[in-house]
């Protein structure tokens, strides 16, 4: 049982973070593109090597209601890109239910 427990939670916290990283198709469709297309004008980059990294210092706090300097979205937005992702993890916990149970 300990050992299905710490798969569920090795699972859940890898899926946790694709959730949360938005592609970038048709961004302006989507509520979290429109935070990621706000992050990435205000120089936050996908990569490692830039200070201001695009997951940690803008769309994460953003989408947690915080105030990120240089970046502007509404709260309406920030709410839809909130149960956007609420609705995904959601979705992805019941797949891995329905996939622990089958063992």
């Amino acid at each position: 049982m300990r050992k299905i427990m710490m798969i569920a939670f090795v699972a859940a916290t890898l899926l946790t973070q694709q959730v949360f990283a938005d592609d970038m198709d048709s961004v302006e469709s989507k509520p979290c593109g429109v935070i990621a297309k706000a992050c990435l004008a205000a120089g936050y980059a996908r990569t490692e090597e830039k200070s201001k990294k695009f997951w940690k210092d803008c769309m994460k706090p953003v989408i947690l209601g915080k105030t990120v300097q240089g970046v502007t979205v509404d709260a309406a937005t920030v709410k839809a890109c909130q149960a956007k992702k609420v609705e995904q993890l959601q979705n992805d916990l019941q797949d891995l239910q329905k996939a622990m149970s089958s063992h």
